[in-house]
């Protein structure tokens, strides 16, 4: 056993399969020559980068009473047992029954493990003090059992921490070549140097017999030790097949790689009368370790498993894709939770990771762990081995929509369940990320999927004739869905269609929200009767407010409300026939829910607001966040979503509770641009106009607007008229409506004009108007207004608005917005729109209650109608980050992150509570809500969240 540690150097072991020969991927194949699996510790700096997966894996334990397990590998014998190498009892095979161990060799201690399937045979890095060897046993499956060791001397050129007596060999990894030659390759606990051994079973690729060779080949990027060592073999798009080592080093450097190791890509072998060749760290976008310490290192076809054991700290087990560089987050905790004896903690997480292993079959995780790995001397039996099950990444199909459809093909069908695509492994594949999916035994074509691989949708391919079949779903790890009820599918024979019946031959769009109402677009031909009537359905509900051309090949219709995620088919029927189902018919039910985009906000009633620049970003959010001002809003590296960067606030906090903020596009003289952003602090000068740089994203230079003219009144709210050069104002304090006049000359020289005024908020109470209470916003000449108990508009065009007197005598007067379907008391809190769809945004949030939040179509305004039609329930709920993902930490700024609210269920959803800031994003309509359950007590607990567009 091992007798002292180093603060650099943390020893590890490693498993592995000889690889087999490349095979293909649809656009670019990834072979993991799996000459190593099971890799040791060290720590793994990637907790704030790694993104996390849907949902992480818990292990269950397998074995315990080990000692800094080190290594390990799956033999097949007796069905298949897993093989630990353990620094006190040697190679044993574990029995997971009894969570124990049996058919202990002693041989060779702690070092890592690789089985050449091929030959039948493993091989034993011995960490054992002042030696340099790796242990060859042969394995004979019919008994289970190790036959006696062969030493392989392989002898360490340099040495550091007192390696000149013996490196220590401690990482391995087995590659053989695409000529059928086989490469050992050798790193030590005590030197930099990189050791091959040519032909380690002593037998060349014609199968002679010959000695096998030791050259230096490499050595690691700062000339110290190695934890683990692993082959990964992909073939780039010209078909050219890599087989890269990567190195997890003890220096600190971290993971590292010499590609092309053994001679492929064109360059040649390394070691073959050549320099050495080094190892180079691999990094990340700011040119540091991406992963520090890595502590041990699996891998399978598409990805490499990473563990991160930061020292007395629980760990974690990553995927990584070296071809893309995506990431993810694959076991954080374990089964049972246990107390170790020798200081009395309970763990329910792994801690100290010493090594990790795959089950090339199953796709099983093995992890192993010791909490008193740092220790100088660890304690003898406290250590575990943990599985991640590879069958609970297994792809599962809960349901199949719609669940029939023509022999013809051509159906879009969409798959919903569990593990549909691994976003990690098949990140080369965008859409799909690798996913199959199969009718039967026939192959759909234009697979898509989601990331989180909850859905997937795909066409339908022809089938031979009726019947029923099982709809299978492949991932990129080549699991299959197992069968069930609820992956049926049911091809129906093909529709004769009758002479002169309608024919649908699009729709647009072929989504919408699921409470209905979405406007779609029908064409075709033969669409109406001779008298211009028809029927048009949903599924089975009709639709309303249909019209048609007169031509027959034209109509619009408003949908009907759906259940969210369903598929319908949208049919016509007249005095002929009704249409037959068909892809090009389809139509899908969504149902808008918030996704968190930013969170540690205090009082955010001013919203967000988009503001263009000329970064690499391209542009930034900007929040009115009455802690920290006006503050820009960063994205937070390793996660989704963004936070305020403090450091690109309004300068000195000058703005004490900012409203809402509006970008000005025209360009000053010197390339900046203007920033007004309300002030409702109880005594401030009204509006504030900031000088925005685009090179730096930042704002400068505060400057009261119209000084004298606007204090106290607490604004809040405001409104961009570029065309006439004017801001309208809405503040707290008095139910009028003000507009500032030359906004981009000298504020003194400013003039404001109230140009409107709210309506009564009380019946006979004497109260004539009062203030409005969120974000207001302008779509056309229509200002829209969120006053307590409506939502209203006035005409910026009518002569009330443009008083030729000063004061204005006659101010317009406000008209309510008929956005409920009944009328009924309603306290509106803040109003968006959406300039490129005509829509208007409506929260109708009553305090503390949950918001509801509409959305209008403004062109139902007509002279007859001044209250335009009767809006939609578009958004009631945020879907909160899962437990345990990067996303679910809450940052209050991008340096500051505190506890997560307890209110809020980890992975379910949350309502709006004062949600009175509303922004529309200009280029994607998506919509931002802002709003805090503390109403502004400055706590920190507002959230932001980003709803994607469904028309």
């Amino acid at each position: 056993m091992r007798s002292t540690r180093h603060s650099w150097l943390r020893p590890t072991g490693l498993l592995a399969q000889d690889p087999a020969p490349p095979r293909s991927r649809s656009r670019r194949r990834r072979v993991a020559a799996a000459g190593v699996a099971l890799a040791g510790l060290g720590g793994l700096a990637v907790l704030s980068s790694a993104p996390a997966s849907a949902s992480t894996i818990t292990g269950t334990m397998v074995a315990q009473n080990l000692t800094v397990p080190g290594g390990g590998a799956w033999l097949p014998g007796g069905g298949g047992h897993f093989w630990v190498s353990d620094n006190a009892l040697g190679l044993c095979e574990t029995v997971p029954a009894t969570l124990s161990t049996t058919k202990c060799n002693g041989t060779a201690k702690g070092g890592q493990v690789v089985f050449d399937a091929a030959k039948n045979l493993v091989y034993q890095a011995d960490t054992t003090s002042k030696t340099s060897q790796v242990m060859r046993f042969p394995y004979t499956a019919s008994s289970d059992s190790l036959g006696g060791s062969t030493k392989l001397s392989v002898p360490n050129a340099t040495a550091v921490g007192g390696g000149s007596g013996g490196g220590r060999s401690m990482g391995l990894a087995l590659v053989t070549g695409a000529d059928g030659t086989q490469r050992l390759y050798v790193g030590y606990l005590k030197s930099g140097d990189i050791m091959q051994v040519l032909n380690p079973s002593g037998k060349n690729a014609a199968g002679a017999t010959v000695t096998p060779t030791v050259t230096k080949i490499g050595s690691t990027s700062d000339g110290r030790g190695v934890t683990s060592l692993t082959t990964f073999t992909w073939t780039d798009n010209a078909g050219v097949r890599h087989d890269d080592l990567y190195i997890g080093e003890s220096g600190g450097n971290g993971l590292s790689v010499i590609k092309d190791v053994d001679g492929t890509g064109g360059r040649p072998a390394c070691g073959s009368g050549q320099t050495p060749c080094g190892a180079t760290t691999v990094a990340n976008a700011s040119g540091g370790a991406l992963f520090s310490f890595p502590g041990g290192l699996a891998s399978d076809a598409n990805v490499l498993y990473i563990a991160d054991s930061p020292l007395n700290t629980p760990g974690q087990v990553l995927v990584w894709n070296p071809v893309t560089g995506a990431q993810a987050v694959l076991s954080t905790d374990i089964t049972p939770a246990y107390t170790s004896t020798f200081d009395g903690a309970r763990r329910t997480r792994y801690q100290n990771i010493t090594g990790l292993a795959l089950d090339p079959a199953t796709q099983d995780v093995y992890v192993g762990d010791d909490p008193s790995f740092p220790l100088a001397t660890p304690v003898t039996a406290q250590g575990h081995l943990w599985k991640i099950s590879g069958s609970a990444q297994r792809p599962t199909v809960t349901a199949v929509t719609p669940s029939t459809g023509d022999v013809a093909g051509g159906d879009v069908v969409t798959i919903t369940g569990t593990n549909l695509a691994n976003s990690v492994a098949g990140a080369g594949d965008p859409t799909a990320f690798g996913t199959t999916v199969k009718f039967g035994t026939l192959a759909a074509t234009h697979v898509s999927c989601t990331s989180d691989g909850t859905s997937c949708t795909a066409t339908s391919p022809a089938a031979s004739g009726t019947g029923v079949i099982d709809v299978h779903v492949t991932n990129v790890d080549s699991q299959t869905s197992a069968l069930s009820g609820a992956d049926q599918f049911t091809y129906t024979q093909a529709t004769v269609v009758t002479p002169g019946a309608p024919v649908v031959s699009g729709i647009s769009p072929a989504s919408g929200v699921s409470v209905g109402g979405t406007k779609v677009t029908i064409t075709g031909t033969g669409l109406v009767n001779a008298d211009g009537t028809n029927t048009v359905t949903f599924g089975p509900d009709l639709a309303s407010g249909v019209n048609c051309t007169a031509d027959g090949t034209s109509c619009t219709a408003f949908s009907p409300g759906g259940p969210d995620g369903t598929t319908v088919d949208v049919q016509v029927k007249t005095a002929v026939a009704t249409s037959a189902a068909s892809a090009a018919d389809k139509f899908t039910y969504r149902s808008a829910e918030g996704k968190l985009f930013a969170s540690g906000i205090t009082a955010p009633k001013g919203g967000v607001t988009w503001i263009p620049d000329t970064t690499t970003a391209g542009g930034h959010y900007w929040v009115s966040d009455h802690g920290n001002g006006l503050c820009r809003l960063d994205p937070v590296p390793g996660t989704t979503v963004s936070a305020p960067n403090v450091a690109a606030c309004d300068p000195g906090f000058v703005i004490g509770s900012p409203g809402q903020a509006v970008y000005d596009s025209r360009a000053n003289a010197d390339g900046t641009h203007w920033v007004y952003v309300p002030d409702n602090a109880v005594r401030s000068p009204g509006v504030w106009r900031l000088t925005f740089d685009p090179a730096t994203a930042t704002i400068s230079n505060p400057v009261a607007m119209a000084p004298g003219l606007l204090d106290n009144l607490k604004t809040n709210a405001l409104a961009l008229d570029q065309a006439n050069d004017a801001l309208y104002v809405g503040d707290l304090v008095d139910g009028n409506i003000r507009r500032i006049n030359g906004i981009k000359g000298d504020p003194r020289s400013q003039t404001v004009d109230i140009v409107a005024t709210t309506q009564p908020q009380k019946v006979g109470g004497g109260a004539v108007g009062r203030g409005i209470n969120g974000t207001m916003a302008l779509l056309g000449s229509r200002l829209y207004l969120p006053e307590n108990n409506a939502a209203t508009y006035f005409d910026i065009t009518a002569a009330c608005a443009n008083p030729t007197l000063s004061p204005n005598p006659a101010p317009c007067s406000t008209t309510t917005v008929n956005f409920l379907n009944t009328p009924s008391p309603v306290f509106v809190a803040g109003i968006a729109v959406d300039k490129s769809h005509g829509y208007v945004y409506i929260s109708e949030s009553p305090g503390t209650a949950n918001a509801t939040i509409y959305r209008f179509d403004d062109s139902t305004i007509t002279a007859a109608n001044p209250g335009g039609s009767a809006g939609i329930v578009y958004v009631t709920q945020g879907r909160v980050p899962a437990a345990g993902t990067p996303d679910a930490i809450v940052y209050c700024s991008l340096t500051c992150t505190r506890p997560a609210d307890p209110a809020l269920t980890p992975g379910g959803v949350t309502g709006f509570p004062f949600a009175q800031g509303l922004y529309v994003d200009p280029n994607t309509s998506k919509l931002y809500v802002t709003e805090d359950a503390t109403a502004g007590a400055r706590s920190g607990r507002g959230h932001a969240w980003e709803v994607p567009f469904i028309p």
